[in-house]
């Protein structure tokens, strides 16, 4: 049996994608199991000759993958019958996950072509009796390829090919979801859930708090056993997901948030989306929106939840038309993907608000005042932001630190630029480093001060002060300007130019949270009058935005 490893660690993305992208027939033979390693807990099994065969995708340059595998490999990719891709976690905590393919060729490739084409340097190493080779170019991870046999190539990251080489008769979970999953459909994954779960609930406790209407969806890892997903080309796309449950219960709740996440993909995602795109006047852009919103809720209309026994079956069927004018619909969706990035960082910063909001009214019932807008000496020197001394009172921020531990780290004595203090500001919690910004120890959160405003004077502000209510008067603002996040710098309101600073951030408005703690977007169009009016605690002004 001959083996050879490759050059650069692309060039294993690029057969490996070449592989993916360009198969052969759909094989109805069971998968090859052969050299999946008893630590594999994910696998991807791929036929994409269905996608370049299918008339609908005749546009294809088919003839382009042929060649530069050729070129590239000795080997034409439309030769490759099936593709296993399998992800590791052996070495996942040393940092280098295991990534590996097995490729199962419909007829024998030239072995010396082969090795022709892969070129030297190459090292000779042994795994158990089978032979492979390896190179090793500075700065870049080994990569390593086995030639199996005359049909079939071996090739991943090592050590994960050494474990794929010796896996003799492994019956894991993965196996046996494999085997007894139909994997001759264009694209099949299957998830060994139960192994991962540990660590996806390690990740979830490093999360920052959701909003409310997506904290059921934490229950999610505790339901799921495995999960298995097809995509299958023929006349029509068919999109299947299966998602066992730890039992019938399980899967009758997995229902449920399926049904709420469909819920509020309609009721939260789409407007958010829409409304990114059609706040232009451009009628084009208007009619764009439109388009969104149809396609939108058809996708949402044809996503099928059926529920049996200890499994949920997500499935969706779309006829050749949606085909047809994928091409128009994703040149009209890319403002859509654009929109909906900002959407999400948008629904991020709120939540973030919302945190500040909750810390805020945490100090206030302890205090019985909010916030001075700076921690001073008693000479009355501003040396710490409002945002160190809420630290006490946030909820932990996922990082192992809760806002107590940080907020004793700090020289309250001090200036935040002092010899100790500054070295804080890389510490800066998840909920005042904005979405947009670039995490630097800055934040865009300040709060809105000035004549007659909740933090416009040394003191913090009780709420009986707040003679114009607490829901119509703005605590802090998202804006462009940046300043280190333990400094007590904010925006300095001018009721004479009220809206200098605000609105330049996120297009059409900017974020505030209220004296009740409530965030809220302010569109640029606002009447000043009624700016002016939220700017103020005590201004008597009378107040509407609707």
């Amino acid at each position: 049996m001959s083996t050879f490893c490759k050059k650069p660690t692309w060039t294993f993305v690029t057969l490996l994608l070449l592989g993916i992208w360009s198969q052969s027939a759909t094989s109805a033979e069971p998968v090859d199991v052969s050299y999946i390693s008893s630590d594999a807990v994910g696998a991807l099994v791929l036929h994409p000759r269905q996608l370049l065969t299918n008339p609908q995708f005749e546009m294809l340059p088919i003839e382009v993958v042929t060649a530069a595998g050729l070129e590239t490999f000795g080997v034409d990719p439309l030769d490759i019958e099936e593709a296993v891709c399998i992800f590791g976690l052996a070495g996942l905590a040393q940092g280098e996950p295991g990534l590996g393919a097995v490729l199962r060729f419909a007829k024998p490739y030239d072995n010396e072509k082969v090795l022709a084409k892969i070129g030297a340097p190459r090292t000779e190493l042994i795994s158990g009796e089978k032979k492979y080779f390896r190179i090793a170019l500075p700065g870049t991870p080994a990569f390593c390829v086995h030639l199996a046999d005359a049909k079939t190539i071996v090739l991943g990251n090592e050590p994960q090919i050494r474990r794929m080489l010796t896996a003799e008769d492994v019956n894991s979970p993965l196996v046996k979801l494999l085997k007894k999953t139909d994997t001759s459909k264009s694209v099949v994954a299957v998830l060994d859930f139960a192994t991962v779960r540990p660590l996806v609930m390690l990740g979830i406790q490093s999360v920052p708090p959701l909003p409310e209407e997506f904290e059921p969806f934490l229950e999610l890892p505790e339901l799921v056993k495995s999960i298995e997903a097809s995509i299958d080309i023929k006349d029509s796309i068919g999109i299947a997901i299966r998602i066992d449950g730890n039992d019938e219960a399980a899967a009758v709740q997995l229902k449920e948030l399926a049904e709420r996440a469909k819920r509020l993909a309609r009721e939260m995602l789409l407007p958010m989306i829409v409304d990114g795109i059609g706040q232009s006047p451009d009628p084009v852009q208007q009619s764009a929106a439109s388009y969104v919103k149809r396609i939108f809720n058809k996708v949402l209309d044809d996503i099928k939840l059926e529920q049996k026994g200890d499994a949920l079956h997500v499935t969706m069927i779309e006829g050749s038309p949606v085909i047809a004018t994928s091409g128009v619909m994703v040149a009209l969706l890319l403002p859509a993907v654009q929109s909906a990035r900002e959407a999400a960082r948008r629904a991020q910063s709120m939540n973030n608000m919302k945190q500040m909001g909750l810390a805020m009214h945490n100090y206030l019932s302890v205090k019985k005042t909010f916030p001075a807008r700076a921690i001073r000496d008693k000479d009355g020197k501003a040396l710490l932001s409002w945002r160190v001394a809420i630290l006490p009172y946030m909820e932990n921020f996922g990082d192992g630190v809760s806002g107590e531990e940080l907020y004793k780290q700090f020289h309250l004595d001090e200036p935040w630029d002092s010899e100790h203090n500054r070295k804080l500001l890389a510490k800066i919690p998840a909920i005042f480093a904005n979405p947009n910004g670039a995490n630097d120890g800055r934040t865009n959160y300040l709060a809105a001060a000035g004549k007659h405003t909740i933090f416009g004077g040394e003191e913090g502000v009780a709420p009986q002060q707040i003679t114009d209510g607490l829901s119509n008067s703005i605590m802090v603002v998202e804006v462009e300007q940046s300043v280190p996040w333990t400094k007590p710098e904010d925006l300095e309101y001018d009721s004479e130019q009220p809206k200098r600073g605000l609105g330049t951030f996120r297009p059409g408005g900017f974020l505030t949270l209220m004296a009740d703690g409530s965030v809220r977007v302010i569109m640029n169009n606002l009447d000043v009058e009624v700016l002016q009016g939220l700017m103020t605690k005590d201004g008597g002004e009378p107040v509407s935005l609707r």
